[in-house]
């Protein structure tokens, strides 16, 4: 099939032109792919936009070397030794994946700064668009493998799960995918696994290349020094390894940015023009050094090691750069000092090249302070668990008032004791006296999964659990956002309704007599099937983060409406079922006010468990945390405002909700920095 190349010539990115993207009007393709392609494709756009040699308008050198590569046809037959051969100059590399030699299974390798991000999102950009063209073609997705942490998970399931939080995919449906090759994985960092694991690494993806769903076509990224020091390769059809920039490309480029005077400096200092022969590091020189700066430059060509004194010389202009900054407005930015020691902080906590505000834990914070963010979490837990208290004494109380013929002594009682119960367990949690520690926490947790695993689903008891978990575990475990299915909720809250209040009243009949028993027995069963649809009726949806901190923002939401739903129906509701029913008895006016107040004990005990249940006790958990990080000047309040800043700056690269380093040598160059916390 003939390809269209639409970028023949250029093989980089750029994307703030990004904007709004639309779908291209694909009929035959089920509308998840549309929407997951429109994701890459955004995704792309977004990232070639804010590359720092975006204006870098050259196609890259490549040079063939398929000795790097276990290819599979030479496991029967051994081919001689092939040297390293040159590719045309204008061979672009959505070209060199095509070629039928290469079958779309392609290493691509390079020093560091090279352009291979680059060149791999610049042949992501091909692959949308044939993707959008041909129906069958594989859907192209982005991987980068520093995700990839533990060495006996397949990649298959790796990528499944980075599907569900990248792209907001739903287990079955990422599963799906990757089982029917519908995707062509671009997996990018195999050098940025951890040393100790990248030999591991290589043999997860050669069984995931030789596996039952083996993708059609795959591409894989990596440095040349750390690929060459292992003692495995990657079993793909060939290999590509990007090659330094030559004498005209540098001149050509440095015209083209009106920077003769550089290009007459670097011809006249040969260490200097061999250091800046990778397209990130020439693009660094242009922004570090103003115009007519003949000190800086000689103190670039005597230095030492110039890339550390090249990177220190981009920081500060970076950082002193003169601009109108679209996060901050009229506010007041962050100082120079401020943004430095924030962004240290940051590179230091990043396992990875992506950063999400909500992923920030606990073990980020000073040492010798866990205490104060298990104290906090359970200071705020421990008052929330005292009003449950307030409410849940208040109806058992009830009642028994009820039953007894003094519902309004009942409730009185209730709260009493209730609110003693609040009082002592905000003060439990204020002091942080451990009634369990972290690790009876972890027993009860892999408890649970084992009972789960046995019965085949999640049990209604395991939400209840959240609650007295807060602040007990060293980790904030996200929560998958929940929605409301009216469905669920009729179908087993019904059941349970009209099977508990036959079973209930049926017992109640034989001490309380026929006519009473089945009234009490009514009320339990309908109680008993309420709160079995409430936790059933909650059905978990997997979100991708579109925007900073998006899903600690839904979490907050989606727990407020739940507990405020619940709360107020189930409070009516009962409350005036209760109401009329004691109304016959004493009064119609008394009776609603005791079956009222009732229902608001039952509504506040319900409303919490179910707002904590959906995610509460997660936004607890984060919201102290940050209090403790921005207390000890590692964050800003606004860290989300600060970090599109820091874009701005032409620190970071943003897209969606997740943050990344320009690049990995600038990260590492951060992260290296001597703090001023």
């Amino acid at each position: 099939m003939s390809r269209q190349y639409k970028n023949r010539g250029r093989d980089q990115i750029n994307i703030e032109r990004a904007g709004d993207v639309h779908i291209h009007g694909q009929p035959d393709r089920p509308r998840n792919e549309q929407v997951l392609l429109q994701a890459v494709e955004q995704e792309v756009e977004s990232r070639l936009e804010q590359s720092l040699h975006n204006a870098i308008l050259i196609n890259l050198d490549k040079e063939a070397q398929p000795e790097q590569v276990n290819r599979p046809w030479e496991r029967e037959i051994r081919i001689g030794l092939k040297p390293a051969l040159p590719l045309p100059e204008d061979k672009t590399i959505a070209q060199v994946f095509d070629d039928a030699a290469i079958g779309g299974k392609l290493l691509i390798l390079g020093q560091p700064g090279a352009g291979k991000t680059t060149t791999l999102l610049d042949l992501a950009k091909v692959l949308v668009d044939w993707a959008w063209q041909e129906i069958n073609h594989p859907i192209p997705v982005l991987f980068n493998l520093s995700s990839w942490r533990d060495e006996k998970q397949p990649i298959r399931e790796w990528m499944v799960a980075e599907l569900r939080s990248k792209y907001g995919a739903s287990r079955k449906l990422a599963q799906l995918w990757v089982n029917e090759r519908q995707l062509l994985p671009l997996l990018d960092g195999l050098d940025e696994v951890a040393p100790e694991r990248q030999e591991q690494c290589i043999i997860r993806i050669n069984e995931f290349l030789q596996g039952e769903a083996a993708p059609l076509q795959a591409v894989v990224c990596s440095r040349l020094a750390e690929y060459e020091n292992l003692n495995r390769q990657l079993q793909l059809n060939g290999a590509i390894c990007l090659k330094a920039l030559g004498d005209g490309q540098i001149q050509t480029y440095l015209e083209k940015v009106d920077r003769t005077d550089l290009w007459q400096f670097l011809s006249q200092h040969s260490v200097l023009l061999e250091f800046v022969r990778a397209p990130l590091l020439l693009s660094v020189t242009v922004l570090a050094y103003p115009q007519h700066s003949e000190a800086q430059w000689q103190q670039l060509q005597t230095a030492s090691d110039p890339l550390p004194f090249l990177l220190d010389a981009y920081v500060e202009r970076m950082l002193h750069r003169q601009f109108e900054s679209r996060a901050y407005g009229k506010r007041k930015a962050p100082t120079a000092r401020e943004t430095r020691q924030w962004l240290v902080w940051m590179a230091r906590q990043m396992e990875g090249t992506e950063f999400l505000i909500e992923e920030l834990q606990p073990s980020m914070l000073p040492k010798g302070q866990m205490w104060m963010y298990r104290s906090g979490s359970r200071l705020i837990g421990g008052l929330i668990g005292g009003l449950i208290g307030v409410s849940a004494g208040g109806l058992i109380f009830g009642v028994i008032g009820g039953l007894t013929g003094q519902l309004g002594g009942g409730l009185s009682g209730g709260q009493v004791g209730g609110t003693g119960g609040a009082l002592m367990g905000g003060l439990v949690g204020g002091l942080g006296l451990e009634l369990f520690d972290s690790k009876a926490y972890e027993i009860l947790k892999r408890l649970l999964n084992k009972i789960n695993e046995q019965s085949g689903g999640k049990l209604i008891f395991e939400r209840l659990v959240f609650i007295w978990s807060i602040g007990l575990s060293d980790g904030i475990e996200p929560t998958e956002i929940l929605k409301w299915s009216w469905q669920n909720f009729l179908r087993v809250g019904l059941f349970f309704g009209l099977f508990g209040g036959l079973f209930y009243g049926l017992i109640f009949s034989l001490f309380l007599g026929l006519s009473a028993g089945l009234s009490v027995g009514l009320f339990l069963g309908l109680f008993a099937g309420l709160f079995c649809g409430l936790f059933v009726g909650l059905v978990s949806e997997t979100t991708t983060s579109k925007v900073p901190n998006q899903a600690i923002k839904q979490l907050a939401r989606t727990s407020a409406s739940m507990g405020l739903s619940v709360g107020l129906s189930v409070g009516l509701v009962f409350g005036l079922i209760f109401g009329l029913s004691s109304g016959l008895i004493d009064g119609l006016f008394g009776g609603l006010i005791e079956g009222l107040s009732f229902g608001l004990m039952l509504g506040l005990f319900l409303g919490l468990i179910s707002g904590l249940s959906s995610g509460g006790q997660v936004c607890i958990q984060h919201f102290v945390l940050r209090v403790l990080l921005y207390k000890n000047h590692l964050i800003p309040w606004n860290y989300a405002r600060f970090l599109n800043y820091s874009t701005e700056r032409l620190f970071l690269q943003r897209v969606g909700g997740r943050y990344r380093f320009i690049h990995k040598l600038l990260q590492e160059h951060f992260a290296g920095m001597r703090s001023e916390c």
